[in-house]
């Protein structure tokens, strides 16, 4: 009965407190939008980030950055550089610190993380991802964590925040390095990696050959293109549609139960192993509804793109990377 008493005390206290609800963000329990390219381009998409957050939340950001003469921009690549690129700190923090400031203050992490910034680096010098590091220092608390084990491949629980940082780890890139070797153990990971980006074309063929290598893609299963478990550092990766569909979205035919099977078998896969898992980009409009977007990710309507979209969010996919975010937004809410 002593016992007893202790133990409704006990949660008594914590409620008292003001203890949130339990987090149980992990692969598989909830599909969100990840918006594309979500930053101001020379004069396009200056209400991209704006339309993305006021289709709700919990979202991902994709946020482009590039290293030019000394400064992280906002940018597709170094060659895209112009002369009124704004940064990280000048355009995306501004926008989402209210909403990271709320939430601390309420504390209720039950859907937390609320924005998962990934950050896609064009070009990563050890200046450009010190730089990163050095900007992320002032933003600590908002960020989720998790403590650096001894062994990368024991994985331990994230400590969530209202906002996650993923990063992309291409072949020979320096990222781990920056990113979690130089993390003393104990120490907290605060910007998690991927897979390495899967080979797209491992024959290797010439550029003139390229509509050739993408459309051998879809030959390839899941299996082929990762084997390691997700790590301490490694907790998601992303597949290029062309793996799903013969040729990508702009070449696909009608959606079918092959298909679908397809992708829920990459999603499963992909979770089974302890990963996040990003679909991009899916896009479907005409050509009177284009806003400039990239057309290699376009089937070429909304009637077209919307059994993938309803298919991506059936599967569990963690994030579906797309430009038509309300869209999108209103899909993942009827599907679920």
């Amino acid at each position: 009965m002593k016992r007893r008493l202790i133990a409704v005390c006990g949660a008594a206290a914590l409620l008292a407190l003001g203890a949130g609800p339990t987090n149980s963000y992990t692969p598989g329990s909830r599909t969100q939008i990840l918006s594309h390219n979500a930053f101001p381009d020379h004069g396009k998409f200056a209400d991209r980030l704006d339309r993305t957050l006021a289709a709700g939340l919990p979202t991902a950001i994709e946020q482009d950055l590039a290293w030019v003469d000394g400064r992280s921009l906002l940018i597709h690549g170094p060659k895209a550089v112009g002369s009124d690129d704004p940064t990280l700190e000048s355009y995306f923090i501004p926008k989402v610190k209210p909403i990271m400031e709320k939430a601390l203050k309420e504390g209720n992490k039950g859907n937390w993380p609320l924005i998962t910034l990934y950050l896609d680096i064009k070009n990563d010098p050890p200046e450009h991802l010190a730089a990163i590091n050095k900007m992320l220092d002032k933003y600590d608390m908002w960020l989720t964590k998790a403590a650096k084990t001894p062994d990368i491949t024991r994985v331990a629980p994230l400590e969530v925040g209202p906002m996650m940082v993923i990063v992309e780890d291409k072949q020979g890139d320096i990222k781990q390095k920056v990113f979690y070797d130089e993390v003393p153990i104990g120490g907290k990971i605060r910007v998690f990696g991927s897979a390495e980006k899967f080979d797209e074309n491992p024959q290797q063929l010439p550029r003139d050959r390229k509509e050739e290598a993408v459309a051998m893609m879809v030959t390839r299963d899941p299996e082929q293109l990762v084997s390691k478990k997700a790590d301490n550092y490694r907790r998601w990766f992303g597949v290029n549609w062309a793996f799903i569909e013969k040729g990508g979205q702009t070449k696909a035919g009608a959606w079918t139960r092959e298909s679908e099977a397809k992708v829920k078998k990459f999603v499963d896969y992909g979770h089974r192993l302890g990963y996040f898992v990003s679909l991009y980009c899916l896009n479907g409009y005409t050509a009177s509804e284009d806003q400039g977007w990239d057309k290699s990710y376009n089937f070429g309507s909304k009637d077209k793109v919307m059994p993938r979209w309803e298919a991506a969010t059936r599967a569990r996919a963690d994030f579906i990377s797309t430009d038509q975010v309300e869209d999108v937004a209103k899909v993942i809410k009827s599907v679920r």
